[in-house]
């Protein structure tokens, strides 16, 4: 069927191939995120895809379709029509309507990409193997060189940033590449020449950029891919009986990559400069602490809980809101607005964060367009991984099974991607997808129909033009659905620039109550982040003074986002800060406290208000809510014990409550420190009585009774300071060194004093000792601190 067509123009399909493989490379233009510009690229191009083939309508082999074609694209079309249903079960239209438009631009880019590669399927898929190497080398040399300019910086989320690229995030980076080595192993495999060397350096660059940006669910896909090509490549040699050549080519020229890329990834960049970094090192994430030093997070830690997966938590919330409504769903794009209560009941950060996506687009069809949406968007893969599976096994001719393989390699990496990110959502992967799933059609309709012996029963002849007007007006609609939410997506990122980083009660905005307004009053109500923009208008209505308008915006925030707590949040605030009506204050802050309880403001707010309102059962059954779930909050618990010790004056009280939170934070030493506060005032006419005794008897040079005076004080408060002094002094009288330097160097530790007296003292005791060296260092800071007795030492003792 190809051969016939050998004389066929294939400029202009060729130049729409380049255009769908370049959506990873457009710009953001201003948006937030890049998917704004991008989903709106890929909708535009459909629109001259359905031009194109409106001018070439009278080419034959584009007004035929397999059955395979016409059941696939049917059961495209009713996913598309189970999305559109889901809506009528949304939270909120504007995120349903711009999700459909996503799936709608998809649609039309795999119907355009059918009829392209149907007209040549092998002859277009040799193009696209060359297109996708230029591209692929492009950007793997940018991350390349990222690392190598840095080489000396260790490898650390700031550096790992730089690997986003034009895709957003370093995810996305990663899956691309992931995706598209299969397609840079065919060109290995098949080019000769010029282009040979190409392959050989692409796949470097392809491997060694994805290494580098280290993402593990792209690393686990490409473990796949060569282990799978690997096992398939020895068998086609042994039954090719071509094993031994094509092991000097090209396994072995493809191994030799691999090491020299894993050593180059391994050897720069160094967490440690002493040594390699390891694997591990690879697939985890590194920050700088404060030390300077690397940490480490381990990848099975979650996000939200130590106990449980963060991902397994999303994928038990995904189900729940099936089973909230399993027909239609919760309404495309509405999952984030779904109840998070489990979520944010585990959540350990003191910031409001919320989960997007399932991080599986399987269960995510499933939550938010139900059973209608799920079982047609299963069988869309079941379809293409069965089809091209198919064709491997039924067809045997070796090159075309290579191209077969490829395209099944390349769609488990996408599954992959799919079952453990958000695909979906992503418009270089859906761009990828598009391509892979018009690819694996057009074959199965070709080599289907040579299988068949061109049985002609295969083929449906249907009238293209309505089929492109149709198509034309889903993909127009979608286009201009697209660039509102590019547009949007613009405004945010000036309103977030505006806000971001800012003290909510003293914030200066640079954009006016009006201006704001102007930027993000529009269809969209829902920003990239999750936040409804009603409070960010509530925000700058806040920063005007303007209270009774916040609280509007507020209300319709909580209208838009039920289940979100931010805005309540923010109500509590104005009621209990700037309103003084706690009751309202409390209504709202205790929601957070109970659902959300990481938010550390709704926690203050109830405090403050019960505090004012004298309810003091409340006041401190809220310290303990808040110590039940936060054991380790030290803070909280010195607060607690300070308020109690101030509400009842009871120093035993409060030093029980200090002693159970040492009980549960034993390696705090600032608890201990803290417990002194009430000992010391429980024993405050006795530490008198001790001191005065003390002094008398130092008077008197009755030593050994002086430290007894002073370590009773120091049983009842361990760690103070001048009476570790005292005895230290005393302890050197009595020719008791090593138990003067133990006190001193305890103060000395504390820096409780600066003027060179606990060094001065130590020094004695050291040098008394035969430690001269220790002695001559004491005495030095000492001298330095101005001590008077350091000042006219013999340079003896300090050199």
């Amino acid at each position: 069927m190809e051969n016939s067509r050998d004389t066929l123009n294939l400029l202009g399909f060729k130049l729409l191939i380049v255009l769908y493989c370049i959506i990873s490379i457009i710009p953001r233009f201003e948006a937030i995120d890049p998917i704004g510009s991008q989903w709106f690229y890929f909708g535009v191009i459909n629109l001259l895809g359905l031009i194109f083939f409106y001018n070439n309508r009278t080419l034959g082999v584009l007004r035929t379709f397999s059955r395979v074609a016409f059941w696939f694209f049917g059961i495209y079309l009713v996913f598309f029509v189970a999305c559109l249903v889901s809506i009528f079960g949304s939270l909120n239209i504007s995120e349903g309507v711009k999700d459909i438009a996503r799936v709608g631009i998809t649609l039309v880019g795999v119907f355009n990409l059918y009829l392209i590669f149907k007209v040549a399927p092998h002859r277009l898929f040799a193009f696209l193997v060359k297109t996708l190497h230029v591209i692929v080398f492009v950007i793997g040399v940018q991350i390349i060189f990222h690392f190598i300019d840095n080489w000396s910086v260790p490898r650390t989320v700031p550096l790992l940033k730089e690997t986003e690229l034009l895709f957003g995030s370093r995810n996305v980076t990663a899956a691309f590449l992931s995706i598209t080595l299969p397609f840079i192993i065919s060109g290995v495999l098949k080019h000769a020449g010029r282009w040979r060397v190409m392959s050989l350096l692409t796949l470097f660059v392809s491997f060694t950029a994805l290494f580098y940006v280290g993402a593990r669910a792209a690393v686990l896909s490409a473990t796949v891919i060569f282990s799978l090509f690997i096992i398939y490549f020895i068998i086609d040699g042994v039954r090719s009986g071509a094993l031994a050549q094509r092991l000097k080519y090209p396994l072995l020229p493809i191994i030799g990559i691999l090491i020299a890329g894993f050593l180059l990834v391994t050897n720069s960049n160094r967490l440690d400069r002493s040594k390699a970094n390891s694997y591990k090192n690879i697939l985890t994430t590194s920050y700088r602490a404060n030390s300077g030093a690397a940490v480490t997070v381990k990848p099975t830690q979650s996000v939200t809980s130590t106990k449980s997966s963060g991902r397994l938590l999303y994928y038990k919330m995904a189900m729940d809101d099936f089973k909230r409504s399993p027909l239609v769903g919760i309404g495309l794009g509405n999952w984030k607005l779904g109840n998070k209560d489990a979520y944010y009941s585990q959540s350990n950060t003191d910031r409001f964060l919320y989960p997007l996506r399932v991080h599986n687009d399987f269960l995510q069809i499933l939550a938010e367009a139900g059973i209608l949406g799920f079982i047609p968007y299963v069988l869309l893969f079941i379809m293409l991984s069965g089809g091209i599976l198919l064709l491997f096994f039924k067809n045997q001719d070796s090159e075309k099974r290579w191209t077969f393989l490829m395209l099944a390699l390349a769609l488990i990496a996408y599954g992959l991607d799919a079952s453990i990110n958000f695909p979906l959502e992503r418009t270089p992967i859906q761009g990828l997808f598009a391509i892979l799933a018009a690819l694996i059609i057009s074959l199965m309709e070709t080599e289907g129909v040579k299988v068949k012996s061109q049985n002609e029963k295969t083929k449906l002849a249907l009238p293209l033009v309505p089929v492109l007007i149709g198509l034309g007006i889903v993909g127009l609609v979608a286009a201009v659905i697209s660039y509102a939410k590019y547009d949007s997506y613009v405004n945010q990122n000036y309103i977030v620039a505006d806000t971001g980083s800012q003290n909510l009660m003293t914030a200066d905005y640079v954009y006016s109550y009006g201006q704001a307004r102007g930027r993000i009053d529009g269809f969209f109500e829902i920003s990239g982040a999750g936040r409804p923009n009603e409070h960010v208008m509530a925000m700058y209505a806040m920063s005007e003074g303007n209270n009774k308008l916040a609280l509007q915006h507020l209300d319709k925030s909580i209208a838009i986002a039920p289940n979100q707590y931010e805005s309540k949040m923010l109500k509590a605030i104005i009621f209990g800060q700037r309103q003084k009506n706690l009751d309202s204050a409390i209504y709202y802050a205790k929601q957070g406290f109970e659902k959300y309880p990481a938010i550390k403001n709704n926690y203050v707010i109830l405090l403050n208000a019960y505090r004012e309102k004298g309810d003091t059962v409340n006041y401190f059954k809220t310290y303990d809510a808040r110590l039940e779930r936060f054991p380790n909050d030290v803070q909280q618990w010195k607060a607690k014990a300070s308020r109690v010790f101030e509400f009842y004056k009871d120093t035993d009280r409060a030093a029980a409550i200090v002693d159970q939170a040492i009980k549960i934070n034993p390696s705090d030493s600032s608890l201990v420190l803290f417990r002194e506060k009430f000992t010391s005032r429980k024993n405050e006419g006795s530490i008198r009585a001790w001191y005065k005794k003390g002094f008398d008897f130092i008077n008197e040079k009755k030593y050994p009774e002086a430290k007894r005076e002073f370590l009773k004080i120091l049983a009842v408060t361990p760690s103070n300071n001048p009476t570790l002094l005292n005895l230290g002094i005393i302890e050197v009288k009595m020719k008791q060194y090593e138990d003067a330097v133990a006190h001193l160097t305890k103060v000395i530790d504390a820096k409780a004093f600066k003027d060179g007296r606990p060094e001065y003292n130590r020094a004695v005791a050291y040098e008394r000792l035969g430690n001269s060296e220790r002695a001559k260092r004491d005495y030095r800071v000492s001298k330095k601190k101005g001590y008077k007795l350091a000042q006219n030492l013999p340079k003896s003792k300090l050199e």
